[in-house]
């Protein structure tokens, strides 16, 4: 069959995409940047679409025809004001929905999420259940599965909760006992192949693994996974983890903003059986799935450095607009001017103008890399600027290389640290 993908750059869609292609389907695949993924997925046809924009049926009219069936995976957890909840869950998803229905293609299948089903609580959910109740009350034969924490490398959640596993303490929110029913990717792809070959039509399915865990549970069983050694925890009153929350709404560290602790504690599980029914697949035990898949050393790494990186980037920041205020208001003017001076820059106005500029830039580039502004260019800015300062002051002031506090050799490992957040930060 004709499969036309939406979201297949996410972490669902990619899973999906080479699930359906392994089931001989033939997959039409949307995203924002088709051209890098042209070269990966040779034998998928790539498509442009832009999910904040694309919000009139006849957009997607074009894109459709000879299309057997409809997956939407599109999905954020977190929203920005590049990306609202409202525009890519919501507007975008209706807009294509509309289009399946004049063009007469009945088989659409929406992923939701687990609780959109429900009276909602957050603005994530409910921009789901927008699109899950206008798809819903079209002429159509749609099935809409609500997934509940999807494991699997890679996986925002699973990238989080190792995080917190990987910690010498383990953390626990509240007192850890949140009732959770994750499902690993693998067996997501094998119910949604399952329900796209054997189509009834009509359907609402929680999509979730075959047993209960509580939050410190999966949080012991992905350190397991990771081969680290039982590790102690202890308990994050919800009266501190609240604040966090709500601030992570703006500084977007990792996935655990207000959203996604109000559905942490409001639980995630559901009966599994009607999914077992339609499918006839159970889902494994985490455990088992995630034997299937060893952690390697990467892993280990990435949930070691997962909290670790955005403190790099602060620090790396703060020592930049620390830097230049420090250059421009707090150090000694007349001790300013003496160094230039030993590097070849006086004058009236040239030394100013030196001393003045450069602490402007310093403040400039910390505040871009606080914000991860354009953090290649930054990057590439403050090393020129590391390599430029130190051969001006190597030429000038080469006693400073004997300083005991290491004046200028501290720009080496500065410089190393400054390429390994842009590594770490990149996407």
């Amino acid at each position: 069959m004709r499969i036309f993908l939406t979201g297949a750059s996410g972490f669902l869609g990619q899973h999906l995409m080479t699930a359906l292609l392994s089931a001989q389907h033939e997959v039409i695949a949307c995203t924002r940047k088709p051209t890098r993924w042209q070269a990966q997925y040779p034998q998928v046809q790539w498509l442009a679409c832009d999910y904040t924009q694309d919000h009139q049926a006849s957009v997607w009219l074009p894109r459709l025809v000879g299309v057997d069936v409809i997956i939407n995976a599109v999905g954020i957890i977190q929203e920005t004001t590049q990306q609202p909840f409202d525009a890519l869950h919501a507007q975008a998803p209706i807009a294509l929905f509309q289009a399946a229905e004049q063009l007469g293609i009945r088989r659409v299948l929406q992923i939701s999420a687990l609780g959109a089903e429900t009276n909602t609580q957050t603005a994530y959910q409910r921009s789901k259940q927008v699109a899950d109740n206008a798809l819903w009350q079209l002429d159509l034969d749609p099935i809409i599965v609500y997934p509940s924490i999807v494991i699997g490398r890679g996986g925002g959640s699973t990238c989080l909760f190792s995080a917190l596993a990987a910690l010498p303490i383990i953390p626990l929110i509240g007192d850890g006992q949140q009732r959770l029913q994750p499902i690993h990717v693998n067996d997501l792809t094998i119910c949604i192949v399952g329900l796209i070959n054997h189509w009834s039509g009509r359907q609402r399915l929680a999509l979730v693994g075959c047993e209960e865990l509580r939050f410190v549970e999966l949080l012991c069983l992905l350190r397991q996974w990771l081969q680290l050694s039982p590790a102690p925890t202890f308990s994050l009153p919800l009266a501190l983890v609240y604040p966090f929350a709500k601030m992570n709404n703006l500084l977007k560290i990792g996935a655990l903003d207000s959203d996604t602790l109000t559905m942490l504690q409001q639980g995630n599980y559901a009966n599994v059986q009607a999914l077992i029914d339609a499918t006839g697949h159970t889902p494994r035990p985490l455990a088992q799935a995630l034997a299937t898949q060893p952690a390697v050393t990467g892993d280990r790494w990435q949930a070691r450095l997962w909290f670790l990186r955005p403190l790099l980037r602060f620090s790396l920041a703060f020592l930049w607009i620390w830097t230049g205020i420090v250059s421009a208001f707090l150090y000694p003017i007349a001790d300013s001017y003496a160094l230039l001076a030993a590097t070849g820059i006086t004058g009236g106005l040239f030394a100013p103008v030196a001393l003045y500029g450069a602490a402007g830039l310093d403040f400039v580039l910390g505040i871009a890399t606080l914000f991860a502004y354009r953090l290649r260019w930054v990057v590439a800015a403050q090393c020129a600027l590391m390599g430029g300062y130190t051969l001006l002051i190597s030429y000038g002031l080469s006693e400073l290389w004997l300083h005991p506090f290491g004046a200028i050799s501290k720009n080496l490992p500065l410089l190393v640290a400054t390429l390994i957040m842009l590594v770490l930060e990149e996407r």
